[in-house]
């Protein structure tokens, strides 16, 4: 399988592994040494939310892969197959279109210099790392969304044929 390929099918599921792997040990670290030992993990809290924060961002593009995000399908269902396939179509392009100005204002966020100069309060570390989550979500999600649009679109013409 090439690299690609292998990306393509795991990218977001192997990185939300990684993150959600790492946020249970942490808290199980800082629970473990609140309780037993006495003395609190400063850090831990902060970099639990940073890492849930991603995860959730990759969970979401996820998601998106998977075709798993909760759909109100009363009209859809009601429509023949080829009506459907034009529906899926409009909403694909939509909810695309809400990806991408979502990312590009993301990016002008981050960019600001009130943004940029800013660091967390118990770790130091960059406010644009933190940010940047959603930018980097919404543009795996706009691939993947891309990926469904031309499914459907091979879908739209193969039932035209």
């Amino acid at each position: 399988m090439s690299v690609i390929k292998w990306l393509d099918l795991n990218a977001e599921k192997t990185l939300a592994s990684i993150l959600l792997a790492a946020i249970v040990l942490l808290i199980f670290g800082n629970v473990f040494m609140r309780y037993v030992m006495n003395a609190s993990l400063s850090w831990g809290e902060e970099l639990t939310l940073w890492l849930f924060v991603w995860f959730v961002w990759l969970g979401v593009s996820y998601a998106f892969h998977t075709g798993d995000h909760v759909r109100i399908t009363a009209l859809r269902d009601v429509l023949n197959e080829r009506a459907r396939f034009f529906v899926d179509a409009v909403i694909a392009l939509l909810v695309l279109g809400f990806l991408l100005v979502l990312t590009f204002e993301c990016i002008k966020l981050i960019m600001m210099p009130f943004v940029v100069n800013q660091t967390s309060v118990v770790l130091g570390l960059p406010i644009p790392i933190l940010y940047a989550s959603a930018p980097v979500g919404a543009g795996l999600s706009a691939i993947r969304v891309v990926q469904h649009l031309l499914r459907t679109l091979r879908l739209i013409a193969e039932t035209k044929a």
